[in-house]
């Protein structure tokens, strides 16, 4: 059956390449397999692995021309197979490696352990698990930027032991310090060798002449950490920052893991936000559309008067230049768009009524 992988990303046939990216970036984080709760596993490897496999198709220009003309059949010599791939991989870190501090997820080193592993065996360094964590903040912050320190419980390196795991590190006896150690299987093939990591010392290549009873000779412990936090002005709904080696600490000094910080916006009850644009919507009553007015409307700076134009209608849009949020990127700002609503009166004196018939003889 020819796969969908428009329908795969959830976008539509017509959609661009930004859109393709983005897309894609958003279900690779959210069935990463390193976030898969235990009794999900296969099924966010086997998600993961279909939505890099349509992001490989559509995010290049070639593939995507076939694909459109001949649908997936045309790669069918090329299949996936089973589990995960090193294409898999590629496309992950095309989409999200080396961006910014909001793309650049890093997820990468957890693929690269895995290609390694079936290789000769894991490398001495010891790798620390990396940690996703929501961070919810107003609008108002995610306009003006925002410093803050968060708790968080995680594994730190020992100070007893300084994290490497005891005291008097030595040369481990049974790799010579290489880490490895080679061992022999028979087999209908004869005698095979094989290079695994050392047990003894557990792909290290050196021991501690005595073994820290804090950590018991991991190097790390379970405790509460402040991480200070910096939010920049504009950050949007969704954007994830990431903060190397502030994840978790890896056994014996090995290499930290990465801390990944997903930013959720709560819904503000004044404005709608337009990418960097502001949306607020102003009611005004039936004087103040035929005569005009000047009405203070918020932002998010504080108040500012606007003129309301005589004759004004309903729907009508007013534009406030440099009022609205700012740019990530660049060093420019959205406008604050004022959509005006004319209010209908619901109940009217015999006075009003009067006057407004009036009114509507001479209109």
């Amino acid at each position: 059956m020819s796969k969908d992988y428009y329908q795969t990303l959830g976008v539509s046939k017509q959609a661009s390449d930004d859109e393709i990216k983005k897309a894609y970036r958003k279900l690779a984080l959210k069935y990463h397999p390193d976030r898969a709760p235990k009794d999900k596993k296969k099924e966010y490897e086997g998600k993961f692995k279909e939505i890099s496999e349509a992001y490989r198709i559509l995010s290049d220009k070639e593939k995507r021309s076939q694909y459109d003309q001949f649908g997936s059949a045309f790669e069918q010599g090329n299949s996936f197979g089973q589990g995960f791939s090193q294409r898999d991989f590629h496309s992950f870190q095309d989409a999200f490696g080396g961006q910014d501090i909001f793309e650049d997820l890093g997820f990468g080193r957890i693929f690269e352990q895995m290609f390694r592993s079936r290789g000769q065996g894991r490398p001495k360094t010891e790798y620390g698990q990396d940690i996703v964590i929501d961070q919810t903040i107003s609008l108002k912050e995610a306009y003006q930027g925002l410093k803050k320190e968060i708790d968080l419980r995680k594994m730190v390196a020992c100070d007893k032991c300084q994290g490497q795991g005891g005291k008097n590190l030595k040369k481990c006896s049974a790799c010579q310090g290489t880490g490895y150690e080679q061992v022999s299987q028979q087999s209908i093939l004869g005698l095979i060798l094989q290079r695994r990591p050392c047990l003894k010392c557990q792909g290290r290549g050196e021991i501690p002449e005595k073994e820290c009873k804090h950590c018991h000779g991991q190097g790390r412990v379970k405790e509460t950490k402040k991480v200070k936090l910096t939010i920049p002005p504009g950050i949007e709904d969704g954007q994830t920052l990431k903060l190397s080696g502030q994840g978790e600490a890896a056994p014996r000094n090995g290499q930290g893991g990465d801390l990944y910080v997903n930013i959720r916006i709560k819904p503000d009850k004044d404005f709608e936000r337009q990418e960097d644009n502001l949306l607020y919507n102003l009611v005004i009553n039936f004087s103040q559309a035929a005569l005009g007015d000047r009405i203070e409307v918020p932002t998010l700076e504080g108040k500012v008067n606007l003129k309301i134009p005589a004759g004004v209608q309903s729907g009508e849009m007013i534009r406030l230049k440099n009022k609205g949020m700012p740019n990530l990127y660049k060093s420019s700002r959205g406008d604050l768009i004022v959509k005006i609503q004319v209010a209908t009166p619901k109940k009217l004196s015999r006075q009003q009524k009067k006057l407004i018939k009036e009114l509507g003889k001479i209109c």
